[in-house]
């Protein structure tokens, strides 16, 4: 993790807990009414104790009836269930700092502060392989406490941007099999030329709260090209010649700018949260600064 984070950006995440706006209802749980940790004196439920929690909050009673470590949770202290989706796709290996990297220190980031938390944490990454015409990747399972981070750690290592994008068929598919509503974060380009709009409204009829997190490199949202040049889709390989120049950048950022305004009108017309990140954005400020103020954390 010393690679991706320094001990001090980690413990300013530790201060961060991921919002959910809406209430879940989970299999034994109860609703999540807040975020506010250890401030209620309403007891709600059990949970086992896994490395990594507050061993202040082991409930020894519970151990001697039970001979198990139990933590307690309080009505504000349910567990919500935090699904990370990310972009796997060849669109993603672009850019300076490159998305793909970026994206994956956002995830790290995310799932690190609700592991934190005592939430609970998914991962699954997205992006199709031409070759088997899989969807999905392997998911994590359920990661508890700080010792998840370290499972997400290697499985985020392990991954290339690979295959091409369909985020409707993918999002579908996740939506498909993954029973309990909770907070599903796409960390993605949105470059799916089939589209994302089908598979972010399953995810909104399934009753998941959504955060569609863009992330577009500099390059993409502001170009410096000047004369003839060949663009080449990074997914199919195709390629088109085109003339840059002064007409051309402008007609490619009134192009962009349609293409954006969309994303954010689609994610407000379907309660959504969404957030572009700029890789040229400093790090910390995306999550410690814009995350707050949009309310995704506090």
């Amino acid at each position: 993790m010393a690679d991706l984070f320094d001990p001090a950006f980690l413990k300013k995440l530790e201060t961060l807990t991921l919002v959910a706006r809406q209430l879940f209802r989970g299999g034994d749980r109860g609703e999540r009414r807040s975020t506010a940790h250890g401030a209620s004196v309403e007891f709600a439920d059990f949970r086992p104790y896994v490395q990594g929690d507050d061993f202040r909050r082991i409930d020894w009673n519970a151990y001697a009836k039970f001979e198990s470590l139990m933590l307690r949770l309080f009505v504000e202290e349910q567990e919500l269930a935090v699904h990370l989706l990310l972009d796997c796709s060849a669109s993603m290996d672009f850019g300076n700092p490159l998305k793909f990297d970026f994206s994956r220190r956002l995830a790290a980031a995310l799932a690190y502060i609700a592991l934190a938390n005592t939430d609970k944490v998914t991962f699954t990454p997205l992006a199709i392989d031409t070759e088997s015409d899989t969807f999905l990747g392997a998911p994590s399972g359920t990661m508890r406490g700080k010792p998840g981070i370290l499972r997400l750690m290697d499985n985020l290592s392990t991954l290339r941007p690979q295959g091409r994008t369909d985020l409707n068929t993918s999002l579908s598919r996740f939506t498909l099999r993954t029973r309990r509503a909770g907070l599903v974060i796409v960390i993605s380009d949105f470059l799916s030329e089939p589209g994302y709009e089908e598979g972010i409204k399953r995810l909104r009829y399934a009753r998941h709260e959504v955060v569609m997190a863009q992330v577009l490199s500099p390059q993409e949202l502001k170009p410096e090209l000047l004369g003839d040049v060949r663009l080449v889709d990074a997914e199919t390989e195709a390629g088109v010649d085109v003339s840059a120049n002064r007409a051309t950048l402008q007609a490619y950022a009134k192009r962009l700018g349609v293409f954006l305004s969309d994303i954010q009108s689609f994610a407000h017309k379907h309660s959504c949260s969404y957030l572009l990140a700029n890789t040229g954005t400093p790090f910390e400020e995306l999550v410690l600064r814009q995350f707050r103020t949009l309310g995704l954390a506090r």
